[in-house]
């Protein structure tokens, strides 16, 4: 289990030194910008998403205690992955690529956090 505090730093470690980096100039700046925002932002996020029925029923995240079971979640996607690398756009700024080896990184930054 990760506290939001742990997603926070992991997220925000991630982003800077894997992130980012694939991206030059003011794009970084917006990538990096952006991604310091939206973690600051996560605890609202995941008490208003952790809420639907949707999300409640996956049972990964406990508002009781405000942890979310990562390992849970990446049993359950990442070993359906196989060797691709899922392209994610940030409309009109780049597209970063993610795989299996950025993810173990990022739950990796997660947990040390």
């Amino acid at each position: 289990m990760a506290t939001i505090n742990q997603i926070q730093k992991g997220f925000a470690r991630f982003v800077d030194a894997h992130v980012a980096v694939a991206c030059e100039g003011w794009q970084r700046a917006i990538v990096a910008g952006s991604a310091g925002l939206l973690a600051a932002n996560l605890p609202n996020l995941i008490k208003v998403y952790g809420s639907t029925p949707a999300v409640a029923a996956l049972g990964v995240y406990s508002p009781e205690s405000g942890t979310v079971n990562i390992d849970a979640l990446y049993n359950a996607f990442v070993p359906h992955l196989g060797g691709e690398k899922i392209p994610i756009a940030i409309p009109k700024v780049c597209t970063i690529k993610l795989g299996k080896e950025e993810i173990d990184i990022l739950v990796r930054y997660i947990k040390e956090a």
